[in-house]
């Protein structure tokens, strides 16, 4: 595995982690067991284990940093929570192993604006920028990306940044005005509202609760 990497491993099977380097690093895991049978997934109703590199790699981080949380909270709703927010993640999981075995042309384009997407969301990206990149028109990038994703392409890079949001609002001294105009936000104000929008709570909040569920 690198960074990036899910692996899912079915109950009971054997396995064991060698770490090939000295460097350290983090891993996320989450052990659970299915009162359904499948949940719908193929993935749970397999055998062994299967990995993937689902290309939002920020998001899925912030998934698990969210999955903790509701964990740690013990709250009326947590088991509910935890159980929708892991059930997600084994979906993209799926989804990924599906399409990597039999890719499509749109499905690569869509990867490819993904990957360009995260190296570059902290600064302003056009639809223009994203089809000379994947050499074709904006209108067939447009649709081709909302087809492959489910997103629009603006939804994604408000995912990605939110997703970075709240990895530097705990992990680092930055103040939520130096986030906002760290991750490309014009406005302070507009960065609040689509933090609101897409977690549920204010910037400073989330500071807040991020920090009694911890203690």
């Amino acid at each position: 595995l690198s960074k990036g990497d899910m692996l899912f491993v079915q109950k009971g099977a054997m396995r064991e982690g060698v770490n090939s380097t000295k460097d350290p690093h983090d891993m996320y895991v989450a052990h659970f067991h299915c009162t359904e049978p499948d949940e719908g997934l193929p993935l749970l109703s397999g055998a062994g284990c299967c990995q993937a590199r689902p290309p939002n790699f920020d998001y899925m981080k912030q998934r698990f940093s969210l999955l903790t949380q509701h964990w740690l909270r013990k709250s009326t709703y947590s088991g509910m929570l935890c159980h929708s927010i892991l059930l997600e993640m084994l979906a993209i999981l799926n989804e990924e192993r599906d399409s990597a075995s039999a890719p499509g042309p749109a499905y690569g384009i869509a990867v490819k604006l993904q990957d360009y997407i995260l190296r570059h969301y902290r600064h302003t990206i056009t639809m223009k920028e994203l089809a000379e990149h994947a050499g074709r028109t904006p209108n067939y990038v447009s649709a081709v990306f909302r087809k492959s994703t489910g997103q629009t392409v603006t939804e994604y890079i408000q995912q990605i940044r939110i997703a970075a949001a709240c990895d530097l609002l705990v992990n680092s001294q930055m103040s939520i005005g130096e986030i906002s105009s760290f991750l490309g936000f014009c406005e302070q104000s507009y960065f609040t509202k689509v933090f609101k929008k897409m977690t549920g709570v204010m910037p400073s909040a989330y500071v807040e609760e991020k920090l009694k569920v911890w203690r």
